[in-house]
């Protein structure tokens, strides 16, 4: 990538800040990206920049959705989630009135509170194995008041990986269970799933197989499809013959990709 390039992604990114967070703190993180540049121009990643924001609070809004969202290097998250806008992409896919969406790797939870903050009868099921992520999600969800209609899960879910298994050997994630798809339906009584959102570190490969319960009972799908874990273009071509129109990809320069993708009929309101 050129320096011209990037600097277009740094400037698309500061405006997407002043529509969502405001002129403050788009003036503040650019100030930081200036700081970092040379750390973020040999990583190509901006993640440098964003850590010295802090752990917030910021208040950030999408459209008509509006969260207070906080945590350690939250912002990476905010600019992915809600100014890049990777797992909606501009409303391609949508969380339903009344809707279930199931987290699958919910992190921080930038997405579970994007996803809350649709309307206000939506729950969500976040699934992250990791305590203190876990502990900083439910405190973001909480400081939102929506914590009545989270159910946060410490698990793994699929067939270990060797990310999984480098994990498990941190206090952070000890004693946490693997849980097998069927586990996971049984647990909650889950009949149909309105949106998955997955990011499971190559793990997808082998918990939504083709004959996945999970996908069968999915109507808006976004996934992180991890180069390393398999083929993603064998990926797609799974999700396609299973039932799922692929209506938008973005790729990284790894071959990786999330990919958003619908059931034909599947609720958008």
């Amino acid at each position: 990538m050129n320096i011209i390039a990037y600097l277009k992604i740094i400037l698309g990114d500061a405006a997407g800040i002043t529509r969502a967070c405001g002129p403050l703190v788009a003036v503040r993180w650019l100030a930081f990206v200036m700081l970092a540049f040379p750390e973020c121009l040999r990583t190509r990643n901006l993640q440098p920049a964003d850590r010295r924001m802090g752990s917030g609070p910021f208040v950030v809004t999408r459209g008509s959705a509006r969260a207070k969202l906080s945590g350690p290097q939250v912002f990476s998250g905010i600019r992915e989630i809600w100014i890049r806008d990777v797992y909606l992409r501009n409303d391609y896919l949508a969380v339903p009135r009344g809707g279930l969406v199931m987290d699958l790797g919910a992190n921080l939870g930038n997405f579970v509170n994007l996803a809350l903050a649709q309307h206000p009868d939506v729950r969500v099921i976040a699934v992250e194995p990791s305590l203190s992520l876990s502990n900083s999600l439910r405190a973001s969800v909480g400081n939102n008041g929506w914590i009545d209609r989270v159910v946060v899960k410490r698990a793994f879910v699929g067939t270990t990986t060797e990310v999984q298994a480098r994990a498990a050997n941190d206090p952070d994630y000890k004693g946490v269970p693997a849980l097998t798809e069927g586990a996971l339906l049984e647990e909650f009584d889950i009949k149909r799933i309105d949106f998955l959102k997955c990011d499971i570190e190559g793990s997808e490969f082998f918990l939504l197989a083709r004959e996945s319960r999970m996908l069968s009972i999915t109507q808006n799908l976004a996934i992180e499809i991890h180069a390393w874990g398999g083929s993603v273009v064998g990926f797609l071509d799974h999700l396609k013959a299973v039932g799922f129109e692929i209506g938008s990809l973005t790729k990284d320069r790894t071959g990786s990709c999330i990919a958003l993708c619908k059931k034909s009929g599947a609720r958008q309101y």
